[in-house]
């Protein structure tokens, strides 16, 4: 699944909104903890890496979630090396106020793009007659739904995206947070689904811990304990809690009857090299929500102990 190269943010370049119009169809996007507003880019852009006259979605985490702009950030930077499509996020700040937050771009609508439209999981499941549980979904059900309507590549976005959550410990892959595009037929052409790119990575990356608290977290055994205790959202058939991030990476690979090919290889092969350049280029910005040195070190040990404890179950 190839993912198309993208200019990376530079340190000095973080997008002020002042300017930016309000889509005036959609002003806001989906209702969270705080409402997310959605823009449109300016034409010309202002900045290499955007797409003039393109919706953008800007999210403000409050309070103690403001870690999450970073988590987004970091997640996009990551998909460069895990051939998953991830939604392009860039540090912004927001219009009058200057709020920090994360500008994520549109997966769909860019200028000669095909004309598709985006549908929720949950929308498709439940159109199908699968049941929904909002606590702790099912990857079962999730697959057989991306078999049923005929998404050539299921098997390996699914893997690739299980690999990717948990190497960053995301905990909230409900079917809220994945979806499909979807092209209306043409010409006698059947409907046709694709798997959307993976949005919504935020609650992930240990993001709730505070600065002060990630010296003594980074510590071997703290950080062992939690990769140990991370979790996906879903587990094989849902229930009382979802599997556990590392171990469902193997699980999947045995109830695929090992057919995943190299799908998870990328995972396994990230460089101690590029996580730390990752963490390192998030340090140089001068943002409102600072990347600290401590959270970068954080950040660094769990994505490598987590690579590694993926690596170690598919060994198995």
């Amino acid at each position: 699944m190839p993912v198309a190269p993208r200019l990376v943010q530079h340190t000095a370049d973080v997008v002020a909104l002042d300017g930016w119009e309000l889509d005036q169809d959609n002003p806001f996007g989906l209702q969270g903890a705080k409402p997310k507003r959605i823009f449109i880019c300016p034409n010309p852009p202002p900045h290499a890496f955007l797409f003039g006259g393109h919706r953008y979605l800007f999210k403000e985490p409050p309070g103690w979630r403001a870690p999450q702009i970073w988590s987004e950030v970091i997640a996009y930077e990551l998909s460069r090396d895990l051939g998953l499509p991830v939604p392009p996020a860039f540090l912004a700040t927001g219009p009058g106020n200057g709020s920090p937050g994360v500008l994520i771009e549109f997966f769909y609508s860019h200028p000669g793009d095909e004309k598709f439209r985006y549908v929720d999981a949950i929308e498709l499941l439940q159109g199908r007659g699968f049941g929904i549980n909002f606590k702790h979904g099912s990857l079962k059900d999730n697959i057989a739904l991306s078999r049923v309507l005929g998404v050539l590549n299921w098997k390996d976005w699914w893997c690739r995206v299980v690999a990717m959550d948990a190497l960053i410990g995301n905990v909230d892959r409900h079917s809220q947070n994945w979806g499909m595009l979807v092209r209306s037929p043409v010409e006698g052409r059947l409907v046709e689904y694709s798997m959307a790119p993976a949005f919504d990575n935020g609650t992930s990356l240990g993001y709730g811990f505070p600065d002060e608290s990630l010296p003594a977290k980074s510590a071997p055994h703290e950080i062992a304990k939690l990769v140990a205790n991370g979790c996906h959202h879903f587990s094989w058939t849902g229930g009382a809690e979802g599997a556990r991030h590392a171990a469902l990476c193997g699980d999947l690979r045995t109830l695929l009857r090992g057919g995943i090919g190299t799908s998870m290889d990328d995972v396994v092969n990230l460089g101690d090299h590029r996580i730390e350049a990752i963490v390192d280029w998030c340090t140089r910005f001068n943002f409102p929500v600072p990347f600290s040195g401590a959270r970068a070190h954080f950040v660094a040990e769990q994505l490598k102990a987590r690579r590694d404890a993926i690596a170690a179950e598919l060994r198995k």
